[in-house]
């Protein structure tokens, strides 16, 4: 230690002995608990031992968009936010020095000065009112012996403080204490207040705020200006009032400032989206990263203290996009359906939009990641891509289309499996395996997995995305019984439109503290399937999408951009997805119930339900029931042709020629069982099948028919005729489709498109296929539960 070190540590002791021998008799009390302290007070400042830790300075974690601009703070209980003195403003500087510690580039850690008057006040209470205490001494509280005000803890204060401002410069220590002091609200330091209050920079404080916030520092609650303004207008005149004392300004200044309105509310500028699934499904992300810390306790100490800059793949313009089209397509209702949408990007990953469900804020499980659905139909083409890749099948091939179909099922529940499409209608002949997908038809479905092996639907349902899901071989595998998530569809379908390479999807690119960079994503691409597999696959589904009338995802097309993607709807109309992609985006759309299986089908047998109700929320699909081919298909159209215009058209690759298509057939089927078959008209004589693929389009004019038992035939409309009770008394024909005609007469009927019923899709059915949405599904799908309970999917046993 040098001479000049020791000098100044004695004289800075004498300044406080012989302060306190001044005080006189009132303060005989205080120098007598003090006298035994201070050799401890020598002996804490000259041992290096005795640790200054002033680790206390924790930052608040920012999360940026794929911008580059501020989305949120994870500020948990704690917002602080460092700045360099240079970047704080003169007058807040200045504001703190003059309420706090004045003398602070005079004295040496300690004024003597301030003690003595605190020391009068303490005495005479009989305890610490006041604390004398300077920055320094302050800076310490905060960083070594804590904050309880007792006088035994006012010495090992002073010390470390006399020795702190020998290792550190007056200007090094000012800027730790505006960077570590509290402003009440969870703000920490002058940049977090400066946002918290006034929603501006530090930097641009003036007087008035910086008065303010001077004056909350002895006591954020008490002076808080939102909850307590009488107390925060007297507390900033004081502080404008040290001001002129000190003679930063004058007296008139004061009056002018002390007239500025106070803060009505709290201005959290980096909250606008602090509630929303994405910045949810960040924070779960990182405090699930070992990277950021051994235990749970060191990650969230990391995440919410560490001072993280956090770079996501957030796209604000898909998101806003995304909600709108949710909004105007979908709106929220009183049956408890929710919907949830999430976009990936083809070949990075990256997740651009999310929404997790109606609102984190009324429903706080984010379903795209969270909990998986019964995806129905949408998981066909991971069967189609199987048929392609492993069996070396193409959509050319051709095989069985009779139904309704029945299987040995060894081992597995029922035996044997029975299944059928939708509205339990007839099929004979073949179709090829691109008009199966097109017609998303059950039987088929099941035929071609069986020939390919669904051990192999598994494995290239995994390749291509589907890895945090448990789906396993059972017979219903192709029928979509099992729970995914939306994010795994998205990227799985994202992989297709790879050209075949599964790329993992993310939220968050890179994780940086300081100059370090603690997380950067490794895309860790993967061939999952050939790239001719993949556009053999995008081919089919380009055609689902793009064909006028007859396919399931017609209702998704987009007005300039080529798109590919296909319906599902789970057992009962329970669930409706759309999944599909261009060459720039893929994008799944989910919409079902938010707590547990909710048939989204008006049922007029059932007294319960509102038929009012229904149409909110479903409009002209609450009879026929929503499917994957009626909202959530226009949901998905209206945002991807929102997202798409402007940018550049990417047509899909072509696949290369190949072979001419042959027919495959399947030696496991039983005889043909017995059909029972109840005609879509009522009356075999009135179907129309006005393009001969066996499916019946619409009905002939006919007299209307008795309700039957089971309800009016699908292609029939319910009538309640007066006086109405809320019965249906009889069926009638519904409208024809748009440019009809009967092949018999060949008149052309014009009519609105409505009452078709959604046909065709092969699953969303009861198990006879009879009130199925796109088409009868004949599995049972695994009971989906109120989130977050995760349900458990079918074991080796087929779904009934």
């Amino acid at each position: 230690m040098t001479v000049r070190v020791i000098l100044r540590s004695v004289f800075s002791i004498a300044q406080l002995l012989a302060a306190l021998v001044l005080g006189g008799t009132a303060l005989a009390f205080t120098l007598a608990a003090l006298g035994p302290s201070l050799a401890d007070i020598w002996g804490a400042k000259s041992t290096s031992s005795a640790p200054i830790d002033l680790s206390i300075l924790e930052q608040t974690t920012v999360v940026y968009d794929a911008n580059g601009d501020l989305i949120a703070e994870l500020r948990a209980e704690i917002d602080r936010e460092s700045l360099p003195l240079g970047e704080m403003s003169p007058e807040i500087i200045n504001t703190v020095l003059a309420v706090e510690d004045a003398k602070f580039y005079e004295h040496t850690g300690v004024n003597v000065a301030a003690i003595t008057r605190a020391a009068v006040t303490n005495v005479s209470a009989g305890g610490i009112e006041q604390g004398g205490s300077t920055i320094t001494q302050q800076l310490v509280k905060l960083g070594v012996v804590g904050d309880e005000q007792v006088l035994e803890r006012k010495i090992p204060e002073a010390a470390i403080a006399m020795r702190l401002e020998e290792q550190m410069t007056k200007e090094e220590i000012l800027e730790r204490y505006m960077n570590a002091v509290y402003f009440g609200g969870g703000a920490y330091g002058v940049q977090a207040a400066a946002e918290l209050y006034f929603n501006k920079d530090a930097s641009a404080l003036d007087y008035g705020e910086s008065a303010l916030l001077a004056g909350l520092i002895s006591n954020p609650s008490l002076y808080d200006p939102v909850y307590r303004p009488t107390n925060a207008l007297t507390r900033r005149n004081t502080a404008l009032g040290r001001l002129v004392a000190e003679g930063f300004i004058t007296q008139d200044e004061r009056e002018i400032w002390n007239n500025s309105p106070l803060p009505r509310y709290r201005q959290l500028e980096g909250e606008k989206f602090l509630d929303t699934y994405f910045v949810e499904e960040v924070k779960r992300t990182l405090l699930d990263d070992p990277r950021l810390g051994e235990t749970r306790a060191d990650r969230i100490n990391t995440v919410f203290q560490g001072g993280l800059e956090v770079y996501t793949t957030f796209d604000p313009v898909a998101q806003a996009l995304a909600e709108n089209a949710m909004a105007q397509e979908f709106p929220q209702n009183d049956l408890g359906i929710i919907s949830a949408l999430v976009s990936v990007e083809p070949g990075t990953g990256a997740v651009r939009a999310m929404i997790g469900g109606p609102g984190f804020e009324q429903f706080e499980f984010n379903v795209t990641t969270q909990k998986g659905r019964p995806t129905g139909s949408s998981f066909k083409p991971f069967a189609l891509a199987a048929a392609i890749e492993h069996g070396g099948f193409l959509p050319s091939d051709s095989i069985n289309a009779s139904s309704p179909c029945e299987f040995d099922n060894p081992g597995g529940f029922p035996n044997p499996y029975e299944a059928g499409d939708y509205n339990g209608s007839r099929r004979t002949g073949a179709m090829t395996i691109e008009d199966h997908t097109l017609r998303s038809t059950n039987c088929g479905y099941l035929r071609i997995s069986q020939l390919v092996g669904l051990n192999n639907v598994v494995d290239t349902a995994k390749d291509l995305g589907v890895t945090e899901s448990n789906i396993e071989a059972v017979i219903s595998l192709p029928l979509g019984p099992y729970d995914i998530t939306p994010l795994e569809m998205a990227n799985a379908y994202a992989t297709i439109a790879n050209d075949g390479i599964r790329v993992e999807p993310h939220l968050i690119t890179s994780v940086v503290q300081g100059s370090t960079v603690l997380i950067e994503h490794d895309p860790k691409p993967f061939r999952a399937v050939r790239p001719q597999t993949a556009r053999l696959v995008t081919d089919v589904l380009e055609k689902n999408v793009a064909c006028p009338k007859a396919c399931t995802g017609r209702r998704a097309q987009l007005a300039n951009h080529p798109a590919a993607g296909k319906t599902g709807t789970g057992q009962s109309n329970y669930d409706a997805w759309f999944v599909g992609y261009t060459a720039q985006l893929a994008t799944a759309v989910w919409i079902g119930g938010q707590e547990g299986q909710i048939s989204m089908r008006y049922d007029w047998r059932d007294p319960e339900q509102n038929r009012d109700d229904y149409v909110r929320a479903f409009g002209e699909f609450a009879d026929a029931g929503v499917t994957g081919g009626s909202l959530p298909a226009i949901i998905w159209g209206r945002f991807m042709n929102d997202y798409m215009a402007g940018l550049p058209i990417v047509e899909f690759v072509d696949p290369e020629p190949g072979r001419r298509g042959e027919r495959l057939a399947l030696d496991i089927e039983n005889e043909e069982p017995e059909i029972v078959r109840i005609s879509p008209c009522g009356n075999e004589r009135a179907e129309v099948d006005q393009d001969g693929d066996g499916d019946v389009d619409w009905c002939r004019p006919q007299a209307p028919i008795a309700v039957p038992e089971l309800g009016c035939p699908a292609l029939l409309v319910p009538v309640d005729r007066p006086p109405k009770d809320g019965v249906p008394d009889e069926c009638v024909i519904g409208d024809a489709p748009e440019g009809a005609y009967d092949p018999l007469t060949t008149t052309t009927t014009i009519a609105p498109e409505g009452g078709e019923g959604e046909g065709g899709d092969g699953d969303g059915g009861e198990g006879d296929g009879g009130d199925g949405g796109e088409g009868g599904d004949t599995t049972v799908a695994p009971e989906t539960t109120a989130a977050p309970e995760t349900t458990a999917a079918p074991t080796t046993t087929a779904a009934p």
